[in-house]
């Protein structure tokens, strides 16, 4: 289960390329979490970042929006009256953790029964 927050700005812009953008997805430490490797993604992106008014921009965002939302790369969690939860047990501890924070300083454990 991964539970975080992208943050976000009042008027949108690179923060989302560096979310969502797919030169981003193979970047190993981005913060393209989720993958997303999309033309259309990319298009809406490049729109977004070249806005020359804000309906312009917010155009693009919401078309943006639509978009990621209707591939579910992620499950939003807040504003609803109740927390929608998956998980698996494949966490595990390491005697020396490596000198990091956040999802780099995971480390699971090997199945011993495949599902």
């Amino acid at each position: 289960m991964i539970l975080m927050t992208l943050s976000q700005t009042l008027s949108p812009g690179l923060e989302q390329w560096q979310y969502f953008h797919s030169s981003q997805a193979s970047v190993n430490g981005s913060k393209n979490y989720a993958g997303v490797a999309s033309p259309v993604v990319d298009a809406l992106l490049n729109k977004l970042l070249g806005a020359q008014t804000r309906d312009d921009q917010v155009a693009a965002a919401r078309a943006l929006d639509r978009v990621l939302l209707s591939q579910h790369y992620s499950i939003p969690n807040w504003y609803l009256n109740n927390h929608r939860l998956a998980y698996r047990n494949r966490f595990a501890m390491v005697t020396t953790p490596p000198y990091t924070l956040g999802l780099r300083a995971w480390w699971l454990k090997t199945l011993e029964k495949p599902r």
